[in-house]
């Protein structure tokens, strides 16, 4: 099994929420979370401080990491396409995420509501 934490989801864990960090926690102890780019990069831009860029960047590094490739690139656009044509914009970003999870029979964890908009994409709430 994989998981992609989404930002929305690391947000409450750096602030030490303690279900969603006992969540993290055990996912990451179990090696079923996985880090996407979009999302290393959404994390490190809402650093406060550059103690905090450092810590967060660090911090990012022991998670695995997937990488993103033409394929992905490619249905991240059609995702956009088609849900543009069904009325709803969803950021490039999430688009970009659920391409890859879509690609790597990944689920994603997210609070963000763009995700359940996206055909093809599977959600979880609980990390076993």
């Amino acid at each position: 099994m994989k998981i992609f934490v989404d930002t929305s989801i690391w947000i409450e864990y750096f602030k030490n929420q303690p279900e969603i960090a006992d969540k993290i926690d055990k996912g990451l102890l179990s090696e079923i979370i996985y880090m996407v780019g979009p999302v290393i990069s959404e994390i490190l831009q809402g650093a406060k401080t550059e103690s905090d860029f450092e810590s967060l960047n660090n911090s990012i590094d022991g998670v695995p990491f997937i990488e993103t490739d033409f394929a992905d690139w490619r249905l991240a656009g059609e995702l956009s396409f088609k849900l543009r044509r069904k009325g709803l914009t969803i950021p490039i970003t999430d688009c970009l995420i659920a391409a890859i999870s879509i690609n790597n029979e990944a689920f994603i964890y997210s609070l963000d509501q763009h995700f359940k908009q996206i055909p093809d994409v599977k959600l979880t709430e609980m990390l076993e």
